[in-house]
Parts: C-alpha cells; sequence; structure tokens
C-alpha cells in the first residue's frame, strides 16, 4: 500500500526539491550501535544473530516515517511498509541479491528469510529477479570494522532507497558493539529522522 503526496500541501516540498536536483542527493553517517543484548539472546537460543539484527533493522525503518518515501515516476509516495533487499555471500563465487518481505513477526520472518538464503546460495549470478520501490537495501561487512562507508550508485536514476551496512563486531568496554552506516536521500530524511531511526534501532536491539 502506498499514498500520493500532494507536493502542494506537503511541509518537505521545498527541501525535496532542492535536493532532487543534485547529482548526488545522498548524505550519509556511521555510528555504533550496542548489540550486546540481543548478541547473547540469539547465543543462548542458537539463533541467527544476522536475522535477529536485520529483522530490528528493518523494524525499525517501518517505525520511521521518512525512510519510506519514494520517487515514482517523477511523483513522491509514502509507503505503508518497506521491505529488504540483502546481499548474500555464497560459499562459491560471488555475492548475490536477494528479498526478504517484511512481517513484524520474527519467526515468520526468519522462515522466509532462510528459505530466501537457500534460494540464492544455490543459484548463480546476481540476481536482479525482483525489482521494487518500496525496498531497503542492506549489506554486512562481516569481515571488518569501519568509520566511513560509500556506496556504488547510478547517479542517472531516480535511486532514493536507503541504504544500510552493517560491520564486524568488536568490544569495546565490555559491551559488544557493531558498526553501522546509513545513506539516505536528503530530499526525503533529516538529520532528525536518521537520529529517530538510530534511537528506535536501538530499542530493538535491547530485547526486554
Amino acid at each position: 500500500m502506498r499514498e500520493l503526496i500532494d507536493l502542494e500541501k506537503w511541509d518537505r516540498k521545498d527541501h525535496f526539491l532542492f535536493y532532487s536536483k543534485f547529482k548526488e542527493p545522498y548524505h550519509g553517517v556511521v555510528v555504533d550501535v550496542d548489540v550486546t543484548a540481543l548478541y547473547q539472546i540469539c547465543k543462548a537460543a542458537k539463533e541467527s544473530f544476522f536475522l535477529a539484527y536485520l529483522h530490528a533493522a528493518i523494524k525499525a525503518v517501518n517505525q520511521t516515517e521518512a525512510f519510506r518515501y519514494r520517487i515514482v515516476e517523477n511523483q513522491v509516495y509514502l509507503y505503508h511498509t518497506s521491505h529488504v533487499t540483502a546481499t548474500i555471500a555464497r560459499d562459491h563465487g560471488p555475492f548475490a541479491f536477494s528479498f526478504i518481505e517484511f512481517t513484524p513477526d520474527f519467526e515468520a520472518f526468519k522462515k522466509a528469510a532462510t528459505a530466501e538464503i537457500q534460494r540464492v546460495k544455490s543459484a548463480q549470478g546476481l540476481d536482479l529477479s525482483v525489482v521494487r520501490d518500496n525496498i531497503v537495501h542492506f549489506s554486512t561487512l562481516p569481515w571488518f570494522t569501519f568509520k566511513s562507508l560509500s556506496h556504488a550508485r547510478d547517479l542517472d536514476t531516480q535511486d532514493c532507497s536507503p541504504k544500510i551496512t552493517f560491520g564486524k563486531t568488536y568490544s569495546a568496554h565490555e559491551r559488544l558493539l557493531m558498526p553501522v552506516s546509513i545513506h539516505v536521500h536528503h530530499g526525503f530524511v533529516y538529520g532528525e529522522d536518521v537520529a529517530d531511526f538510530i534511537s528506535n534501532f536501538q530499542k530493538l536491539l535491547d530485547p526486554k
């Protein structure tokens, strides 16, 4: 489901029109999130830590309205739900893209994600079969931590989906931290919106 935004009544109109003219309208930050509690829960339950924090991240996206705006045929829409496209590593050969539909229920999300990961790992090629507007691009770089990150982008498209990348966890002050890169279209998402997403994400990483 989506709703068409009436630009004339939209309080972000001026910012959208200004930044959408940029060749590179994205801005980005890298922050550390505390994954101590979630990691311990996953380890004790023998759950996938990757799927747990991926689900928390897409859930936080869906709690943050600004992350769900998209440009479709030169019009702005607000999608009610965003889904996941994530890079999946293969045991032999290069990575490929996946599509995982979001559901608030973790068990249902895990089941769909596990099936999709198995499909991608057994296939070949990059896999561009699923193209949707209401997706978020996720990547994981489990081999190293990072303090900054850039993306390969086609600047001649109306690409405006958020791009979120997770790095290798590391210990600091008896906590387990994970770097997260967040790149978003400045015509839709401002610094305060990014802060809201980070806050929503951290709350989900600290299950009670």
